[in-house]
């Protein structure tokens, strides 16, 4: 394989696309970050932001010279702003396949309430 002798590498910060759900008990908010490892995930809620990173590294073995790189670091960045509604704390989080899943639950104040009629 031909080496051009440039092997630079590139880091680039991507909004992750997400899907957000609304169900009576809670929000669920999916974020797709290819490449991540739960390892490499920060979630954190502080002043009713909620905010998400990652980082992805290129493949790179021990003892092995890059002959050429096409693929970049990336740094994946979202926050999104709760309302009132969420519980601070009761949140759930799961990473499979490259999908963030993040359970946001509801105060008991805010899940519907079903009223008995006399």
């Amino acid at each position: 394989m031909m080496n051009n002798g440039k092997h630079t590498l590139h880091e680039k910060t991507v909004i992750p696309c997400a899907d957000i759900i609304e169900t009576p008990e809670r929000y669920v908010v999916c974020l797709d970050m290819p490449g991540s490892r739960k390892e490499t995930i920060s979630v954190t809620l502080e002043e009713g932001i909620l905010q998400v990173k990652a980082t992805v590294k290129p493949y790179h073995a021990d003892n092995a010279s890059v002959l050429y790189r096409e693929l970049q670091t990336t740094s994946y960045q979202r926050a999104f702003t709760l309302g009132e509604d969420v519980d601070r704390n009761n949140v759930d989080a799961a990473f499979e396949d490259g999908v963030l899943t993040l359970k946001l639950f509801k105060t008991p104040e805010t899940k519907p309430k079903q009223i008995t009629i006399n």
